[in-house]
Parts: structure tokens; C-alpha cells; sequence
């Protein structure tokens, strides 16, 4: 089948887009098939288009690949169970709605009037979605090794160290303690150095220290809050040492 390209309009909002992805297709029409959903397919048989959900098929997979591939090169002592828990956060609905809303991608989708009349294009799954088609797209257009980086650039702030991501799903008390284990041989100390505040409402800070190499501070409502900030720091000075 002969692949129509878009109109000068259109052609304006799939440019908008690359700019945003800093990516410029070979071939246009794969990035107006990513935003194709099947709503708009099924209101418009005369027009022979493709939907989407292929491409949302491959893009889920090329995505787990590209961030797992970042995420070992980037954390090369962590381990599989803690890599594990770190790409399920990232290639979740949620922050995948939100870098397609940064994008602007919902306001880029070709949908059909039902869809478009019940907000399809504000929904985490439609948004998610279309994302991944996006990024099946580019792996079509271009290959894995243009998409990593092209994801590295669009995601690398959910794969930092102070992330959302990294400090809500991953362990950094675990994290620090086999890692102390297999450089120093030696489990890091903790210790409480103050508290303050009336009982129901108390801070703490502890202090961790590292095989007498690495001294950190953390404060929290609780003594395992405490601790947790303060592994998080000490692993990162490690880890910055060690990188």
C-alpha cells in the first residue's frame, strides 16, 4: 500500500513533535502512525490507515530494553532484583503520561469523536501508550542505538540518583550494606546523634559511617527514615568515588 503523507497542517504538528524529541524522522509517515489511535481508525475506513497498536506492541519492549541497558551501565553494583525494581518505577503508566504530556503528544493524536469527547487525550493509559508507539517508531526509523539515546536525553531524569523514582522503589540501606560488604569488608554503623522535638512529633538524625572513609547525616520522623536519607547520601558519595 502507497503511504499518503500528511497535510501541510499536519506536517506542522508532526514537526512541533521531533523538535521536542529531538529526533527527525526518515520517514514521517511511522511517527503519524504511533499517533494513530484505533478509534479514529475505525471512523474512517475510506482513509486505509493503520492504528496504532502495533507499535505500542514493539514500543513496550524496545522501552524495557533501552532503560534496562542504561540502567546496568549506569548502576553496574546493583542488583538484578534492585534493577528490576528501578525500571518497573520508570517504564510505569504513570511517569510515561507524564514526559507524553510534556511532549505534548495528546494534543498531536489523531482520535475518534467518542474518544476525543470522553478526554482521550488526557488519559495516563491512552498518553502511555502513544508514547510507546512513539518510541517504536523511532526504533523502526532508526534502529536501538538512536533510541537509547534519544530516551537517555528524554527520560535520564528519572534514572538520576535523587529521583522520584530511585528514592521511592529502591533501597538504599541494602544498597550501601552489600556494597560496604564486598569493597570494605565491614557493615556500615549507624548512629543516633540527636532528637528533637515533643513525642508525637520527634526528628532524628543519625549519622552512618563507612569503614572510616565516609561519614553521612540524615533526618526523619522516625529512626528508619533517619537512616534511610542518610545511606542514600553515602551511597551516592561512594558510588561518585567509585565512578
Amino acid at each position: 500500500m502507497e503511504k499518503l503523507l500528511p497535510d501541510q497542517n499536519r506536517m506542522e504538528v508532526l514537526s512541533e513533535l521531533e523538535k521536542k524529541l529531538s529526533y527527525r524522522f526518515r520517514d514521517i509517515t511511522r511517527l503519524e502512525t504511533a499517533l494513530t489511535h484505533r478509534s479514529y481508525v475505525n471512523e474512517n475506513p475510506h482513509l486505509a490507515l493503520a492504528d496504532n497498536e502495533r507499535y505500542e506492541f514493539l514500543g513496550d519492549s524496545v522501552l524495557g530494553l533501552c532503560i534496562s541497558d542504561l540502567l546496568i551501565k549506569k548502576y553496574s553494583d546493583f542488583t538484578e532484583g534492585a534493577l528490576s525494581k528501578i525500571r518497573a518505577a520508570v517504564v510505569n503508566e504513570k511517569p510515561l503520561a507524564e514526559l507524553a504530556r510534556r511532549l505534548d503528544i495528546g494534543n498531536c493524536l489523531l482520535l475518534g469523536r467518542g474518544e476525543e469527547i470522553s478526554g482521550g487525550r488526557s488519559k495516563d493509559s491512552l498518553l502511555a501508550n502513544a508514547l510507546e508507539a512513539v518510541i517504536a517508531a523511532i526504533y523502526l526509523d532508526a534502529g536501538f542505538s538512536r533510541t537509547r539515546s534519544v530516551l537517555k536525553k528524554l527520560m535520564g531524569s528519572l534514572l538520576n540518583d535523587d529521583s522520584v523514582q530511585l528514592q521511592h522503589h529502591f533501597d538504599y540501606k541494602t544498597a550501601l550494606q552489600e556494597f560496604c560488604q564486598k569493597a570494605f569488608k565491614t557493615a556500615p554503623v549507624y548512629r543516633i546523634i540527636d532528637s528533637s522535638g515533643p513525642d508525637h512529633a520527634k526528628v532524628f538524625k543519625v549519622e552512618v559511617t563507612v569503614a572510616d572513609r565516609v561519614t553521612q547525616f540524615g533526618n526523619g520522623k522516625s529512626k528508619k527514615e533517619a537512616e534511610k536519607q542518610a545511606a542514600q547520601k553515602a551511597w551516592q558519595e561512594l558510588h561518585n568515588d567509585e565512578e
